[in-house]
């Protein structure tokens, strides 16, 4: 369900850019944006690996718009909710829209 008032932003980055994706979830909800990124796992557990995959597409799916930050442009979660018509964008585009 959306938030009647809040856009859904799910961020795709990646995992080692950890301080870059907290600033950008950070920016991102002062400008009122209801955010959400990829689920931190367990790479040893491969079952726990792929259902928070699955989680993680979904989300991004159901968003409303998914915002990459630099290499992130071809990670598996904008290729894939662009397939669903969900807008992909880079961080400086999603900030334009929301001012």
């Amino acid at each position: 369900m959306r938030h009647p008032i809040r856009p859904r932003a799910y961020v795709a980055g990646p995992a080692l850019a950890t301080r870059e994706l907290a600033a950008a979830v950070d920016v991102l909800a002062t400008a009122g944006y209801l955010v959400t990124s990829a689920t931190a796992t367990d790479p040893g557990d491969p079952d726990a690996l792929v259902a928070d995959v699955a989680d993680d597409l979904d989300a991004a799916r159901a968003a409303d718009v998914v915002v990459t930050l630099p290499s992130a442009e071809d990670f598996p979660e904008p290729v894939y909710a662009a397939l669903f018509g969900v807008p992909v964008v880079t961080l400086g585009e999603a900030l334009a829209v929301a001012r």
